[in-house]
């Protein structure tokens, strides 16, 4: 999966204090869209009225559940980046267009599938992986199976069901074995309950059923 943000939000200071400020997420935002974008045959339009709408419901959640950060640092950025592509796709900020004197992206990348979708969901991995870089820690090994045009299939139609299974989605995308009877659930995270102590089982990552 393509993250150009990521090297560029990387130097934004305290990043992960910053990220919690609507003008930093609007400025960053657009600039992702402009560099996911470039030479695919594809231009955006942002509305700031659902941006914003998107941001102020995070922010709550985000809020109500930060204590958890304490019992796993490194899962809370991941379930707070997958939260914020939950509140994207419910509240749709962006409109892509198709440039008629460009050429269109091939079928092939999965930006074909869902521009929308795959443009959130970058913006959330590069923002999450820079915050996880500035706390020293390793950032999320991006899935193979985000590159695949059926994964972007799936999720679109997953999420067109609820959003809340952006969260599970970006869970895989993360590498992670995702919880799809409540994924935007905080304390039903195998990291933030008492067996995250314990060895876990390996699951093999599937695809819903859609």
């Amino acid at each position: 999966m393509e993250l150009p943000l990521k090297n560029e939000i990387s130097a934004t200071p305290d990043l992960s204090h910053e990220a919690r400020r609507f003008r930093t997420i609007l400025r960053t935002f657009e600039r992702n869209l402009d560099l996911v974008f470039k030479g695919t045959g594809l231009s955006s339009e942002v509305d700031h009225a659902s941006l914003a709408e998107a941001f102020a419901r995070w922010r709550q959640h985000f809020d109500a559940t930060k204590h958890l950060a304490a019992l796993n640092r490194h899962d809370f950025v991941i379930y707070a980046a997958g939260l914020m592509l939950k509140e994207l796709i419910a509240a749709k900020p962006l409109k892509t267009i198709r440039l008629q004197e460009s050429p269109p992206v091939s079928d092939s990348h999965p930006l074909s599938r869902w521009p929308e979708g795959y443009a959130y969901t970058s913006f959330c991995l590069s923002v999450a992986s820079a915050i996880l870089l500035e706390m020293g820690d390793m950032e999320p090994p991006t899935e193979a199976l985000a590159d695949d045009p059926a994964f972007w299939d799936s999720f679109r139609e997953n999420a067109a069901d609820s959003p809340a299974n952006a969260v599970a989605f970006f869970d895989m995308v993360c590498g992670n074995n995702p919880n799809w009877d409540a994924p935007d659930v905080a304390w039903m995270r195998r990291a933030f309950r008492p067996e995250a102590a314990l060895p876990q089982p390996d699951g093999k990552k599937q695809l819903p059923q859609s």
